[in-house]
């Protein structure tokens, strides 16, 4: 796992792909490690048959895990994930952090163990790997990973979304937003990442049919995730 010189104790949102089903008892898991709240969310990955045989992936309906912890605990649970769901026999999943500037609960205090910390405060000029949030129009995924797979990426995983306030983001972007979405999360090399979002944004951006807007997140820490591309790893469609 990337350290990418983040402070020990500064928290962290840990987001974990597992095989459907799995995610509850990760949850259990992680809380033992110091997670402070969970979220589990129905999710969909979309390698397809050749890729998922390749990582020995079974399935592509994911459960996706969000986690806020400290970024220590996040690498110990990085370092060992793999390991980790072999033992509970969860079968294979990927997880990445990204990091959290502050923690808070609704009255203002910090709501989190000591431990964790209330505020971020990393230098993320080092680090290796962005996440690339993908928002589209609902039924343009494939479209979508068409472009963003002849530009690097090997996979992604798809959540279920809603879009709310309609009116104010019409209003901000100039064209008209329809309320069902698809959110596609893409961990790429940051090298990559500029290519790849004015490519999704050109062939499948907002003045196209899949409106898709776009926005990235450094990355502090990656486990389960190869970043070699279909050529490099010798697989064709």
């Amino acid at each position: 796992m990337e350290r990418n010189g983040a402070r020990a104790g500064f928290p962290v949102l840990l987001v974990s792909v597992v095989n459907r089903g799995a995610g509850e008892r990760l949850s259990q898991v992680f809380s033992e490690h110091g997670a402070a709240f969970d979220l589990l969310v129905f999710a969909t990955g979309t390698a397809n048959k050749k890729i998922l045989s390749y990582l020995g992936l079974g399935e592509t309906e994911k459960d996706a895990l969000f986690c806020c912890v400290p970024f220590e605990a996040a690498r110990r649970l990085l370092a060992q994930f793999s390991d980790l769901l072999a033992s509970l026999g969860l079968g294979k999943g990927v997880a990445f952090c990204v990091p959290m500037s502050r923690a808070l609960d609704g009255g203002g205090a910090a709501s989190f163990p000591r431990a964790l910390g209330t505020e971020g405060g990393s230098d993320m000029e080092g680090h290796e790997h962005d996440l690339i949030v993908a928002v589209s129009a609902q039924g343009y995924v494939d479209e979508v990973m068409d472009v963003a797979k002849r530009n690097g990426a090997t996979g992604g995983t798809v959540l279920r979304a809603r879009g709310v306030g309609a009116k104010e983001a019409e209003k901000f972007f100039g064209i008209s937003i329809q309320a069902e979405k698809d959110m596609i999360f893409l961990v790429v090399k940051k090298e990559r990442t500029q290519e790849m979002m004015e490519a999704i944004a050109r062939e499948k951006g907002p003045e196209t049919d899949a409106k898709t807007i776009l926005f990235a997140l450094p990355v502090c820490g990656t486990a389960g995730m190869s970043f070699q591309t279909w050529e490099e790893r010798g697989i064709t469609k």
